[in-house]
């Protein structure tokens, strides 16, 4: 089923046809590892030496809390087919907003928002070398059920599909 939104081109209303949801499911969780780090500890190099230890093939990640020191991270620069990425390292102390995504095929996806009083807040797709300040706080649930993958589609994004 796809789904109409109106979208508005040179003033004339047009009917723009939207992809339906791709459902993947029911899964459900079997494990959950509650994960502390200390200072100078690499945020995304740690959340995949726990994948690895505990041999996690599809799951989730949830950052809760924490500061970091330095980080790099990047974004979408532009609405092309194709992805546009910039990237950016932050030095400075920042605190950790939030963060999170899926674990699939043994592969984290992870997005971060991060804060500061100089620079507000900003992040993005995390990347390797976001370093921690005091301490930061992770939690990961592992699931069973029928395993994902991320395959590129046409314009090269990779998304979720069965494995």
């Amino acid at each position: 089923m796809l789904l109409a939104s109106a979208v508005i081109l040179a003033g004339v209303p047009l009917q723009v046809q939207s992809p339906s949801p791709q459902v993947f499911g029911p899964d459900h969780i079997t494990n959950v590892y509650r994960v502390s780090l200390d200072r100078g500890a690499l945020l995304l190099e740690s959340i995949g030496d726990v994948i690895k230890q505990k041999n996690i093939r599809d799951g989730q990640v949830i950052i809760s809390s924490g500061s970091v020191q330095e980080c790099t991270y990047h974004y979408v620069a532009s609405t092309a087919l194709k992805a546009q990425n910039e990237y950016r390292t932050v030095k400075g102390p920042s605190e950790i907003l939030s963060g999170g995504g899926i674990i699939a095929d043994g592969e984290p996806h992870i997005h971060i928002a991060l804060s500061s009083p100089e620079k507000g807040v900003y992040g993005g797709h995390l990347e390797k070398g976001c370093r921690v300040l005091y301490l930061a706080e992770f939690t990961i649930f592992q699931y069973a059920g029928a395993p994902l993958t991320r395959k590129s589609n046409e314009n090269g994004i990779l998304l979720l599909q069965p494995k």
